[in-house]
């Protein structure tokens, strides 16, 4: 065990939550911290890595075009969209902006769909065809009654690990849709997770998800000369949404991560 997952792990484990973390040197491969990443849990927003990736595949497959227009129907529409909130906004957008709000401002409206568009069946079969053993989609986004009836949406640290590192290899779709992919994962603009404690100017693409209760995040940190992925998911834990102590927590240990990677670059 390395003085790094060490410390993660006494953080973890004196947190009243059930939790799990992936960290690994993108450059080498080798793994820096591993601490129940197989673990298989609720995704929340997080789902939304891999249902981008498959719309991009289907795209390369010439199913469906980034221009096309993506309607929004009445199961789509949620309430909490800060995009489509006024009646001109609700009729839809071109599958490439619905890839976009679902990624950027991870808007629920344009991830349902998306999921629509392109089916729980595609969705599955994809990530089945990338190797993700505990990812799988099952319910539209804040659909709570699918989620009573056990039909949920589920990732893990080691999962999300793996889509990241087949865009940074360049092992999935092609340069332009990576580079679509990158992009958006990129302006992401939620910061109170990964980033929250970290001062420097670095770029990080990743996809962060929270629920009552859960509060995740997981993505690439282009610090330079070190880039590496970090997740970090937590659940059962003391904050419903809106309460920042998961968070925060997520937060701390991203900070701790990146400040001793860093040290190890400056020497």
């Amino acid at each position: 065990m390395t003085d790094l997952e060490s410390k993660l792990r006494a953080l973890l484990e004196a947190f009243p939550a059930k939790s799990s973390l992936y960290c690994v040197d993108m450059a080498s491969g080798q793994s820096l911290a591993a601490i129940n990443e197989q673990a298989r849990v609720v995704s929340a927003s997080t789902i939304k890595l891999p249902v981008l990736c498959c719309a991009l595949d289907a795209v390369l497959q010439g199913t469906f075009s980034l221009s096309q227009f993506v309607p929004i129907e009445e199961s789509d529409f949620c309430p909490d969209t800060q995009v489509f909130e006024t009646e001109y906004r609700r009729d839809g957008a071109s599958l490439w902006e619905m890839l976009y709000w679902m990624i950027v401002e991870s808007d629920n409206t344009a991830t349902n769909a998306v999921l629509r568009l392109l089916s729980f069946d595609r969705i599955n079969d994809y990530c089945r065809g990338l190797g993700l053993r505990k990812t799988c989609a099952q319910r539209k986004m804040l659909d709570f009654e699918a989620a009573r009836q056990g039909r949920q949406n589920y990732t893990s640290p080691y999962d999300q690990f793996r889509v990241y590192d087949l865009l940074f290899r360049g092992e999935i779709l092609n340069e332009a849709l990576r580079a679509v992919a990158f992009d958006f994962l990129g302006r992401v603009r939620h910061m109170d997770g990964l980033q929250r404690y970290i001062p420097d100017p670095v770029t990080i693409y990743h996809k962060p998800g929270g629920l009552d209760f859960l509060c995740h995040d997981a993505g690439i940190i282009l610090l330079p000369e070190r880039p590496y992925f970090l997740g970090i998911f937590t659940w059962d834990g003391p904050s419903p949404e809106g309460d920042p102590r998961q968070s925060r927590f997520l937060g701390q240990l991203s900070r701790l991560v990146y400040d001793s990677l860093r040290n190890e670059v400056l020497g």
